[in-house]
């Protein structure tokens, strides 16, 4: 995490991902640039098949992220999607616990799965 002072705002970075967003492609060349500098520095290399440049689409961390845009993965949201209604106490958990992930991309969430959850209280 060497470069999260530094770059907030044009840089992102998760374990051995990193994304680089700038506001025009010269700006994005530049600082595409100083990170690959700063990372010679630190010794630490990247292999080019495994990355992709100058995208104005990507999916990271389970979500496809645009100009001023952050949506859901459509291929991991499907599991959601095809969840079946659960029988068990134990079934609407799991559901619970994976649609929660991916509450802030639902409107009006909460008001969804408040009678779901009033079957998960204990008397």
């Amino acid at each position: 995490m060497f470069y999260v002072n530094f770059y907030a705002g044009l840089l992102v970075v998760y374990l051995d991902g990193i994304v680089v967003y700038s506001e025009s492609l010269t700006d994005h060349l530049r600082h595409l640039r100083v990170v690959f500098q700063k990372l010679r520095g630190y010794e630490l290399y990247a292999k080019k098949e495994k990355y992709e440049f100058c995208c104005e689409q990507i999916t990271f961390l389970r979500h496809v992220i645009s100009q001023g845009n952050i949506q859901m993965d459509s291929r991991k949201v499907k599991p959601v999607v095809d969840w079946g209604i659960p029988s068990k106490v134990t079934d609407l958990r799991s559901f619970f616990g994976l649609a929660n992930y991916y509450r802030r991309f639902i409107n009006g969430y909460s008001k969804i799965v408040n009678p779901s959850m009033d079957l998960l209280k204990k008397d």
